[in-house]
C-alpha cells in the first residue's frame, strides 16, 4: 500500500493561528495594511515558492491551492509556483457553488 501525502499553500497569508492569518487582506479588497499585524506573513511569491520547494523536498506529492476572495488567485499562483518545483503537483480547490463549472473551464 502506498501512502500519498498532500500539503496546503497559504495563499491567504500565513500566521501563528488560524484566526489572524487573513488579517492583512482586509476582506480581500485591499492588499496593504497601515499597521502590520504581528506574526502574519503575506503570501508573496517568494514565500509560497519556499513552501512549495520544502513540501517537494519532504516528499509531499501534491499541494492544495485554495480559492476564495480572501486569498490570491489560485490559477495564477499555481502557474507561478510550477516553475519553482520539479515533481510537485498542484491541486486547485475548485468550488462549483461559487463559480460556474462552465465559466471555470
Amino acid at each position: 500500500m502506498t501512502v500519498h501525502l498532500h500539503w496546503f499553500l497559504p495563499t491567504g497569508g500565513d500566521g501563528r493561528t488560524l484566526v489572524d492569518r487573513h488579517a492583512y487582506t482586509d476582506g480581500g479588497i485591499k492588499r496593504e495594511r497601515i499597521t502590520p499585524v504581528s506574526g502574519v506573513r503575506a503570501p508573496d511569491i517568494e514565500y509560497l515558492a519556499q513552501i512549495a520547494k520544502a513540501a517537494e523536498q519532504l516528499g509531499f506529492e501534491t499541494v492544495l491551492t485554495p480559492t476564495g476572495t480572501w486569498c490570491e488567485d489560485a490559477w495564477l499562483t499555481t502557474v507561478a509556483l510550477a516553475q519553482h518545483t520539479e515533481r510537485l503537483k498542484f491541486l486547485v480547490a475548485f468550488r462549483p457553488g461559487v463559480i460556474s463549472p462552465v465559466l471555470a473551464a
